[in-house]
């Protein structure tokens, strides 16, 4: 009876000895190689015709899969996601998206939960970037005032496929992490094209004269106004030119030259922006054929330079490229991807999984996936 005792004991204490142990089991160390799930998110938004989201569908299906053949979850719930956008007009292409938003699991005592929101995001998307690339500024837009649409950094081609350099991104509540992004296109081209200085400094000189006259417009319809009051002044005092003296020279008179002379005082400020654009239109054609990465003069809220690559403040100027795409493939056909990745660096599993699904992607599969 005692030999049984003793072992009920010995079974007592090694049992409590695992409660205590698996107490302490829940650390981010165990989070890390514990095993996610995949999660299909809600459907999305369907664009297009019937046959071309087949096509689109299969697309995202053959990307999921070789994502799941490579990347295995760990210490996230992987809800992946497929979105189909409507047939725009002004692209050649239809675009649609894959994309995978990794919720964290985390301790909470010795339980472990997921995370209802994230800031991790990664995506391949085909045809279409993070800028706007079939479409010309128009008035309504921030970028008016440059005259094109920019990106903030200049891709490098590497093995067959173009690399940004990763940058520091906000996350929201004062949190900042790293982003990654490639495109894969059809070899040696981009989807876009780069604007030359030549180009900018045609466009600027043009939208620096709608800004001229933008200034001056309300001192010229000051002056306009001027003119038919003093006309019905005129009828008004036809009788009495008394009268009519003192209004020429107690008003009229005198709001004239006024606004004269803003009007001089405006043309003064603009003449030294156009004179900037005059000189460097006469830079030798070596460099006006240079692709234009300009920053605001800080000196000189009117006129733009010439920048670098290097230089955070810089915005490299693009434009349309339709000579890139073959417009007689059908609308859902990839005609390049975009891939991108985002996440808190410093944030173990969030780092984690942003290694691991950049290993994932298969470039060469997804390059030979163009134009089919």
């Amino acid at each position: 009876m005692k030999k049984y005792f003793l072992v009920f004991v010995l079974l007592f204490v090694m049992s409590a000895f695992s409660i205590a142990l698996n107490a302490q089991e829940c650390t981010i160390e165990t989070l890390l190689q514990k095993p996610g799930v995949w999660k299909a998110s809600p459907k999305g938004s369907e664009g297009g015709t019937a046959a071309d989201l087949a096509r689109e569908k299969k697309t995202i299906t053959d990307i999921h899969t070789m994502i799941k053949s490579k990347y295995i979850p760990k210490g996230v719930e992987a809800n992946f996601h497929g979105a189909y956008n409507p047939l725009y007009p002004n692209m050649p292409g239809n675009s649609y998206a894959y994309s995978i938003i990794p919720l964290n699991y985390y301790c909470d005592g010795n339980t472990i939960k997921t995370e209802h929101e994230t800031s991790t995001y990664f995506s391949i998307n085909t045809n279409i970037f993070d800028a706007e690339i079939y479409d010309t500024v128009n008035s309504d837009e921030t970028s008016s005032r440059i005259g094109y649409h920019y990106i903030k950094d200049m891709p490098l081609e590497k093995d067959g496929y173009w690399y940004f350099k990763t940058i520091n991104v906000p996350l929201g509540l004062g949190m900042t992490g790293v982003a990654s992004a490639w495109l894969i296109t059809y070899s040696g081209k981009l989807p876009y094209a780069y604007v030359t200085q030549k180009e900018f400094l045609e466009t600027r000189k043009i939208t620096l004269l709608k800004e001229k006259r933008q200034s001056a417009s309300g001192f010229q319809d000051v002056l306009d106004r001027l003119e038919i009051e003093k006309t019905y002044k005129e009828k008004e005092y036809k009788n009495d030119p008394g009268k009519l003296a003192k209004y020429m020279k107690m008003d009229y008179n005198d709001s004239k030259a006024r606004y004269e002379k803003f009007l001089r005082d405006n043309e003064k400020s603009f003449q030294p922006a156009f004179d900037k654009i005059e000189a460097q239109l006469k830079m030798p054609a070596s460099e006006l054929n240079q692709p234009a990465i300009v920053k605001m003069d800080p000196n000189d809220h009117l006129s733009y330079l010439f920048t670098d690559d290097n230089d955070p403040f810089g915005l490299i100027l693009i434009k349309p490229n339709p000579g890139y795409f073959n417009k007689k493939m059908p609308r859902s056909t990839p005609q390049f991807f975009w891939v991108y990745v985002r996440a808190n660096h410093q944030e173990p599993i969030a780092a984690n999984f942003m290694s691991d699904i950049i290993k994932a992607v298969d470039f060469s599969l997804l390059k030979n996936m163009l134009g089919k």
